[in-house]
């Protein structure tokens, strides 16, 4: 008898243990799975997703990144989610799923992102690519899927085929045109001759570095001016550091510098620095600078009068963009244009803190 009291008494003691652990369980809050407003993607792959409300429409949207390391890829990243979840319902869907990829520019990596999109069931798929020759092969994949393909900010190679449903990005011939001769313009009416031009432009198998030294050039010409030197940089701050000494040291009454993208402006200042040539606007020996993009530390160094004009992304527009096309595109009643650029906000140092810019809500995550 004393044996079966013994065994009960465990039994009762082992469910009440039971019990009280399955009681902490349920007291426990769920794991959420919408990280999009606190999560920042590197360098690698990630996968972001907002759970809809039950029986809900969910709209689901694969993003493959070459890159997502900074603060333009993030205002970006941050402006299509904002843009869809502010739209979505207007078109018969309840939330917004995203999933995100990050490739560390491979391209192989890429290509089996995309892969992964097509898999999973997106009802689009957007591609910032890395190579743009080789994302032809997944356009093939998706449009073979049935699913959209848009190609963001980086077109396709000129003659890769297919061609993707629709590119969305800066126009980025005006962007250094217009901001150029915005520019020039007012060098003009200050009075500033402007000496052995040094230009820094990106990376020579990029069409939007070849478009804005382009546009740099042409607005140089109306002005009757010409560029004394243009220096490669591959987009990297080091090279341009290294090409920009070297230019600057054989052109040293240069007075004038154009950027392809201000965020390789500080290797323009340590070169300044170093010769005795960083000054604001309002200094003597102030050399003038016209930038692209408008990143934090360019908008920073235009506030402090260093810099002088910016062409600058307009985000929201090139989101808007996205968003008046993309649920046509799903549905497959897209009538409008397979290209659909956006024209920059040409911005001069005297205006800067008038305006609502990109780069000013990034300026912590720059520092």
């Amino acid at each position: 008898m004393k044996k079966w009291l013994s065994l009960i008494l465990v039994a009762v003691l082992t469910l009440s243990l039971l019990a009280g652990c399955a009681a902490k369980t349920a007291d426990q809050p769920a794991a959420s799975t919408d990280t999009a407003a606190d999560t920042t993607p590197a360098d690698t792959a990630a996968t972001e997703t907002a759970e809809p409300a039950a029986d809900g429409k969910v709209l689901k949207i694969g993003i493959s990144w070459a890159h997502c390391n900074d603060a333009l890829f993030y205002s970006w990243r941050d402006g299509l989610k904002k843009v869809l979840d502010e739209t979505c319902k207007d078109h018969g869907y309840d939330s917004v799923t995203w999933v995100d990829v990050v490739s560390g520019d491979d391209t192989a990596k890429q290509a089996s992102d995309i892969s992964d999109l097509v898999t999973q069931g997106c009802d689009a798929i957007i591609a910032y690519a890395f190579d743009n020759q080789a994302i032809a092969s997944s356009a093939k994949e998706v449009e073979d899927a049935g699913i959209p393909f848009i190609l963001w900010d980086r077109d396709m190679a000129e003659g890769a085929s297919p061609a993707a449903d629709l590119f969305v990005g800066l126009d980025t011939y005006n962007q250094a045109y217009l901001a150029g001769k915005a520019f020039f313009q007012d060098l003009k009416d200050k009075g500033v001759e402007a000496t052995d031009i040094i230009s820094i432009m990106g990376a020579t198998n990029d069409n939007n570095a070849l478009n804005r030294q382009k546009g740099f050039e042409d607005a140089a010409a109306e002005f009757g001016l010409t560029i004394a030197q243009t220096v490669p940089s591959d987009w990297d701050a080091e090279k341009a550091l290294t090409g920009f000494s070297a230019a600057f040291q054989a052109h040293p009454d240069c007075n004038v510098v154009l950027i392809a993208s201000d965020f390789i402006v500080t290797a323009v200042q340590t070169v300044l620095e170093a010769n005795d040539a960083w000054y604001t606007n309002t200094e003597e020996g102030h050399v003038w600078i016209c930038s692209q993009d408008g990143f934090p530390t360019g908008v920073k160094f235009m506030q402090e009068g260093y810099m002088d004009y910016s062409g600058m992304y307009n985000v929201d527009g090139m989101c808007e963009n996205f968003a008046n096309a993309v649920y046509d595109l799903i549905d497959g009643t897209y009538t409008g244009e397979a290209k659909l650029y956006t024209d920059p906000m040409v911005v001069a140092a005297a205006d800067i803190n008038n305006l609502d810019l990109w780069g000013a809500h990034y300026m912590e995550e720059a520092a």
